[in-house]
């Protein structure tokens, strides 16, 4: 019976997310999810990265190729409703924002 009561208890805690070496992880911060399926905080060092101003509406983003870690070319379109959010790269998570005061 007292058996029965602990593994009743046990299974209405909440779980706690943990990361591969079995660290928690507060998912509610950004940027932390990865952290539960990869063995690396790249996404928290790419996101601590400024973005990247550009003066055009559509820039390319191909990764970092200086370090070998480029990927796919991709486009992102800068001029969307809101100029002053950025568009983030789905591949590298790279940000880029379109130059506020350029005006064509």
């Amino acid at each position: 019976m007292l058996l029965r009561f602990i593994v009743r208890a046990s299974s209405s805690l909440p779980k706690i997310p943990r990361d591969v070496y079995g660290n928690s992880v507060d998912v509610n911060k950004p940027h932390q999810k990865s952290k539960l399926t990869h063995m690396t905080d790249a996404e928290e060092w790419v996101h601590k990265i400024p973005p990247i101003i550009v003066n055009d509406d559509v820039v390319r983003c191909g990764g970092v190729k200086a370090t070998g870690l480029g990927h796919p070319i991709v486009y992102l379109q800068l001029n969307k409703r809101d100029p002053t959010e950025p568009e983030t790269c789905k591949w590298c998570g790279l940000r880029y924002l379109r130059n506020p005061h350029l005006n064509h």
